[in-house]
């Protein structure tokens, strides 16, 4: 019974480990900037720059 305790102490401590090393991943690379622009920024920036055209 003990080692099925611990087991599951186990576990339980490695998701928790790696659910909250994940966020601070994720945290530190949005931090950082890291994380890619998604399609409205995108599109945003082409607008800008004459690449992209409403027209179309």
């Amino acid at each position: 019974m003990r080692n099925i305790v611990g087991a599951l102490a186990f576990i339980l401590g490695l998701a928790l480990g790696m659910v909250g090393g994940a966020a601070l991943l994720a945290y530190a690379y949005q931090a950082a900037g890291l994380y890619p622009p998604d399609d409205a920024t995108i599109k945003f920036i082409a607008r800008e720059r004459g690449w992209l055209r409403d027209d179309v």
